[in-house]
Order: C-alpha cells, then sequence, then structure tokens
C-alpha cells in the first residue's frame, strides 16, 4: 500500500487515489512509513469581534508554529501566537477542528497535522510581527471581510476561520 500511496505523489497527472477497501490501521502504518510528522499548534484570537490575522511571505495566514518536544498543543499554541504576533495574556476558550495538510519538503513529503485553539487576550491588539519568520504584518480581520482572507490565504484554513 505504502508503494502506492508513493507512486501516487510522485505522479501529478493522476487526480484520485483508490485505495478500495482499506484497513484503517494499515493505511495509518503506511503514511507514517512515507511521511514525516510535523505537529504544529495555532489560534485564533478574537478581539472585539474580529480576529487576528498574519501575513506570511505575502500571503494571508493564522499564527501558528510546530509544537516542541515535551510541549502541549495548548501550550505550543499559546507560545507560537504570542511570538508570530507580540500579543500576551492569552486565553484558550476551545478547542477548534483540527487541519491537515502535507508538501514535500527536502525530497521528504510530510503531513502536519495543526491543532487549533480559539483565544482571547486581557492584552488587546500588538502588531508585532516575527519577522524571522517571513511574518510582514499583523492585521484583524473584521467580519466584512472574512471571504476575502478565506479566498486569499490556504485552503486548510478556510474552515477553521468560517465565523
Amino acid at each position: 500500500m505504502a508503494e502506492k500511496i508513493r507512486g501516487w505523489l510522485a505522479d501529478e497527472t493522476i487526480e484520485n487515489l483508490d485505495l478500495g477497501d482499506v484497513d484503517g490501521e494499515k493505511l495509518a502504518l503506511a503514511i507514517k512509513k512515507i511521511f514525516r510528522q510535523a505537529p504544529a499548534a495555532g489560534g485564533v484570537v478574537v478581539i472585539d469581534n474580529q480576529f487576528v490575522a498574519i501575513e506570511r511571505h505575502g500571503i494571508p495566514d493564522l499564527p501558528k508554529g510546530h509544537i516542541e518536544k515535551g510541549e502541549t498543543p495548548e501550550v505550543a499554541a499559546v507560545r507560537e501566537v504570542e511570538e508570530e504576533t507580540g500579543i500576551k495574556d492569552l486565553e484558550i476558550i476551545r478547542e477548534l477542528p483540527s487541519t491537515w495538510h502535507c508538501y514535500l519538503l527536502d525530497n521528504q513529503w510530510t503531513i502536519k497535522k495543526t491543532s487549533w485553539y480559539l483565544m482571547r487576550t486581557k492584552s488587546g491588539m500588538k502588531n508585532i510581527p516575527q519577522t524571522e519568520e517571513g511574518i510582514s504584518k499583523v492585521y484583524l480581520v473584521d467580519k466584512e471581510h472574512v471571504k476575502d482572507f478565506q479566498e486569499k490565504t490556504f485552503a486548510s484554513l478556510r474552515d477553521v476561520v468560517a465565523i
């Protein structure tokens, strides 16, 4: 099964991969064999009925990053949002649905599960982009501009900000 998935990943002309009636455990093992795991966590910070967004390498995004060894997803999410935006005093309100996406990095397929959390802050909006991570802007998105954000951001984030 792993070879079938590898072949599909290598052939851009094949749209769909038919795995037939596959046992979930076997599929999980095949995926672990092929993909490097890159767990991440991030947050949707709500301030005055708007959410905090960032611009990373010219693309609208949400603050997120890798979960470090020994960290829980919740701790990583708060740390990453603080680092990438400068916003402090974050409090997790609730967990949001996780997202998954894969990408090729250094000839290695990587699968990233991002755990998302709805957050608020008592400190208010800060605009301190983490430039060393390619972040050029921290800004608020109001309800009138959510659709524009969704159209310009990554497909995996569109449902995360469907407010």
